[in-house]
């Protein structure tokens, strides 16, 4: 059940960012060893002038700064290994597929056991 929440800024193509969200759910769903249709993908706009490093804004997607910021919501009990795996798979796949070199910010988090609910059960590990 991984989940890639993305917030960036506007890219210069709307076309790429389809694609390679496509190809960044596929190679999450390899390396996290489970079907693509359990991974899921957001992303959202960052408003031009709303993303600031220190003090400097930009309108649009630079290819070295401002950096598309990710969240990564996968189920407990991956090792570190496992984890770091994942992680280098969706970020390689989604700055190839955006361009961006390594331009990437993605942070890993667990849902636990018994503190998820999905469809119309908790779900607990087995």
């Amino acid at each position: 059940m991984p989940i890639l929440e993305i917030k960036a800024l506007p890219q210069e193509s709307p076309k790429k960012v389809q694609l390679a969200l496509k190809k960044t759910a596929l190679a999450i769903a390899e390396a996290y060893g489970c079907e693509a249709q359990h991974v899921w993908i957001t992303w959202e706009e960052i408003k031009p002038g709303f993303y600031l490093e220190g003090d400097s804004a930009a309108l649009a997607q630079p290819l070295e700064t401002h950096p598309p910021i990710a969240r990564l919501t996968c189920f407990e009990g991956k090792s570190s290994e496992q984890i770091e795996k994942v992680l280098i798979a969706a970020s390689k796949t989604l700055a190839g597929e955006l361009e961006l070199k390594d331009n990437m910010f993605i942070s890993y988090h667990e849902a636990k056991s018994g503190q998820v609910i999905a469809g119309n059960g908790i779900v607990r590990k087995k």
